[in-house]
């Protein structure tokens, strides 16, 4: 018995290797071509769905061309794990260099080792709320909002106080609230606390909704997409132009006009580098537009010809310095 299954093994091997040892490249000359497959009239077929369609109007229906437009822009936020506060008006926030999704578990920490204490958290919403704490005799609240930064992963964080009247929570005006001391307490906390590198799966949807981007429009002109209200966008462009060196020769906030002289850095010889470190290109004119409450775009033009291919390479350098 075990001579025959042996021999059977040594049957099934022998004609494998044969198989594998054979040239089969000339194999296709043998194929023969079979009747079409009928497929019953009782079967629902699904629709063929286009998940890259083509857009018909922008096709030359002479030339048979299509132009495939430029590809959002985007810019990483460092690798200096740099944690600040910011303040416009009343509003203040935190910023810091790491994914929402990062955030959120340490605030959650945060909340619980606080004197404020956790009373409930949201991750599909970033919202944080504390335990009811009493102001003034009233009871009130600190909500916290965990938003994405302008910049590629980074965040911002928002803490409201508000307290009760009748039936309604509403936010307490002025330098009397606790939003300044409970965002010290998240600058603090951020910066004695080591980053963990982790992520919480549960809050990864905090991940999307970056707050600008630069995008080319249908008539192939470049823009800055803010998602921010009209007061924040223009601070935010001009300090991005503080912090990309640009000089700015004359502005209108009324306006939302910023005049600048661009200067783009080159690769030069020794001596060369010794007299100047620039190539001046031109003068540009900013806007910064008013689309609807929360957002708004950036539009740079020239009038000089020659300048106008340097547009895009402006934005790009006022879009890599947004924060």
């Amino acid at each position: 018995m075990l001579k025959k299954t042996l021999i059977i093994l040594l049957s099934v091997s022998l004609t494998s290797c044969g198989y594998f040892l054979t040239d089969h490249k000339y194999d296709y000359l043998k194929e023969r071509e079979e009747s079409p497959l009928n497929i019953p009239g009782n079967i629902e077929t699904r629709p063929i769905i286009d998940y890259y369609p083509i857009n018909s109007a922008e096709v030359n229906s002479v030339e048979n061309e299509y132009n495939i437009p430029r590809p959002q822009q985007v810019f990483s936020s460092g690798t200096s794990n740099e944690v600040r506060m910011h303040k416009l008006g009343e509003i203040r926030w935190v910023y810091v260099e790491t994914l929402p999704s990062s955030a959120w578990p340490m605030m959650n920490d945060f909340w619980v080792s606080s004197t404020y204490g956790l009373s409930q958290s949201n991750p599909n919403t970033g919202i944080i709320e504390s335990k009811l704490i009493d102001y003034e005799g009233k009871e009130s609240k600190l909500v916290m909002k965990i938003e994405h930064g302008i910049r590629q992963a980074s965040s911002e964080i928002f803490v409201t106080h508000l307290v009760k009247q009748e039936e309604d929570w509403v936010r307490v005006s002025g330098e009397e609230n606790l939003e300044q001391k409970a965002l010290r307490n998240v600058l603090d906390y951020f910066a004695s606390t080591p980053p963990s590198g982790g992520t919480s799966l549960v809050a990864l949807n905090l991940n999307y909704g970056q707050k600008a981007a630069l995008k080319q429009g249908d008539d192939n002109t470049s823009f800055i997409e803010l998602n921010l209200e009209y007061a924040r966008a223009w601070a935010a462009v001009d300090r991005a132009l503080k912090e990309a060196l640009i000089e700015v020769s004359d502005l209108d906030r009324e306006k939302g006009t910023f005049y600048v002289n661009f200067s783009r850095n080159e690769e030069r010889g020794f001596l060369r580098r010794m007299i100047s470190n620039n190539s001046f290109i031109g003068e540009f004119k900013i806007e910064v537009k008013e689309i609807n409450s929360n957002t708004c775009w950036v539009t740079i033009t020239s009038k000089e010809d020659e300048t106008k291919l340097f547009e895009r390479d402006l934005l790009s350098e006022i879009n890599q310095s947004l924060s």
